[in-house]
């Protein structure tokens, strides 16, 4: 919901918009999904081989029939012509065992200065944080202008508190 609010916030929409996910097939690309199957905007997940996301929620997302959905291994295809790019640690909690293994896997998968100029120059940067640096994302994408990491950190505050006052009917 943060990153939502996030999105409507300096684009003006989520509707219509093109969201990419470079990294691991995780639980934010499966709630990414999530809003796919309910608002209509085109979600694009590029990661490797071996590491797409959960094969029943990208099948519920599609057969919403509401955004365009696509899975692909190819990060500077899917990049092209996006409103957001949005990464994540490439080994989440209980993976750190991992981690060497996948820097190796995850090789062309960096959201670096490159791969943003294919996005074009009014594509933002999306982050859950905490963000390794020099690993998922350079430094120089995740201080850059049209970065906005931070908002989005601070609109979990604000989109959890909607949440609590809506289930407790208020």
């Amino acid at each position: 919901m943060a990153d939502a609010l996030t999105i409507i916030e300096h684009i003006g929409h989520l509707e219509g918009t093109k969201v990419v996910y470079v990294g691991d097939g995780n639980n934010i690309v499966h709630s990414w999904l999530l809003l796919a199957s309910v608002i209509p905007f085109h979600f694009v997940c590029a990661c490797p081989k071996g590491f797409e996301p959960d094969k029943e929620t990208v099948k519920k997302a599609q057969d919403a029939g509401i955004s365009k959905i696509e899975i692909t291994n190819d990060p500077k295809e899917a990049v092209r012509g996006a409103d957001v790019v949005y990464s994540d640690v490439w080994a989440s909690m209980g993976q750190k065992e991992e981690a060497a293994y996948r820097r190796q896997v995850f090789q062309g998968f960096q959201v670096d200065e490159t791969l943003m100029k294919l996005a074009g120059p009014k594509a933002y940067f999306m982050h859950c944080l905490p963000a390794e640096r020099g690993v998922e994302v350079t430094d120089g994408v995740i201080e850059a202008p049209n970065s906005i990491v931070f908002p989005q950190a601070g609109n979990r505050m604000h989109a959890q508190n909607a949440i609590m006052l809506h289930l407790l009917g208020l």
